[in-house]
């Protein structure tokens, strides 16, 4: 999250650490923690996602909880009211994946290949057609055979079972990919985009993965986020120069990085806290640097 961390254990259960004022630990307090505490009551977790200043938990059911902060109905529960506990979100089963974006919505993708969304949507990042607020899951009409999901700031995005990709919300920087900076509050596919086998998106970018290792991104660009050797914001998919036999894709909120299939880590865009691993903070890469020390990082 923002300003807090969680972990999920083998055994199902979650501890979370760090900021706590929206009860976002989930321990039934407001008080933050510097040690890792319980999340309250919270067993057969399978996955979590941790937002802004609030948290969910999959558990093995296809059930959600969440908790923490609800202003704009993040937690599902039908309610505004903040949460200090974890709390079941009504109504949702057969969950296999969640998303919590960096602001104030969650998305579930359910075993059927749909999608729901929940919370803010002043920018239709909800994608049901409308940018009034859900408090509860609301189904993304139209879209189907979804296999994964990824929230962005304002904006979401979907990759289907076929490879393509559609995107919704938020788009003045062009992060959804299809040539426009005009925000759609229904899924827009992304043109020309196929064989995608792994999607990220950050506040307001997005990157994909392909299944040849390559990798293309597109939206905000003014810190180089999108590696492409510029800081021009680009509204359609733009390759990564250069950069080739990724594994896995992790997005920042400015800023990108690549596992390599060789478990070496190269990374992106804005590092005014050394958040690129490249030794130095304050110098913005535009294109991908290696993490420093040269350690394999998974292989």
């Amino acid at each position: 999250g923002y300003q807090h961390s969680c972990a999920l254990k083998s055994d199902g259960t979650i501890v979370c650490w760090g900021g706590n004022a929206m009860g976002q630990l989930g321990d039934g307090t407001v008080v933050d923690k510097a040690t890792p505490v319980a999340v309250a009551g919270l067993t057969g977790a399978i996955a979590l996602s941790a937002s802004t200043f609030h948290t969910c938990a999959l558990k093995s059911d296809g059930t959600v909880a969440c908790w923490g902060s609800n202003a704009s109905g993040q937690l599902g529960d039908g309610t505004t009211t903040d949460r200090l506990s974890p709390t079941a979100v009504p109504g949702l089963m057969g969950v296999v994946a969640l998303s919590n974006g960096p602001a104030l919505h969650t998305c579930a993708l359910t075993a059927n290949g749909g999608i729901a969304c929940w919370g803010f949507n002043n920018e239709g990042q909800l994608g049901d057609g409308t940018t009034t607020n859900r408090h509860s899951p609301t189904a993304v009409p139209g879209l189907t055979d979804i296999a994964a999901l990824s929230t962005g700031g304002y904006h979401s995005c979907a990759l289907k079972a076929d490879a393509s990709v559609a995107c919704w919300g938020y788009n003045g920087y062009g992060q959804l990919g299809d040539g426009t900076t005009n925000s759609q509050p229904s899924p827009t596919a992304v043109p020309g985009l196929g064989g995608v086998s792994a999607l990220g998106t950050g506040v307001y970018h997005s990157c994909a993965l392909k299944a040849d290792g390559s990798m293309l991104c597109w939206g905000y660009n003014p810190n180089g986020s999108l590696g492409d050797g510029t800081t021009v914001s680009k509204p359609s998919p733009t390759a990564v120069p250069g950069l080739t036999g990724v594994a896995a894709l992790g997005v920042g909120t400015y800023h990108s990085c690549a596992l390599k299939a060789d478990g070496s880590l190269a990374c992106w865009g804005f590092n005014d806290r050394g958040q690129l691993g490249d030794g130095t903070s304050s110098v913005d890469r535009t294109t991908p640097t290696a993490v420093s020390g040269g350690a394999v990082f998974w292989k």
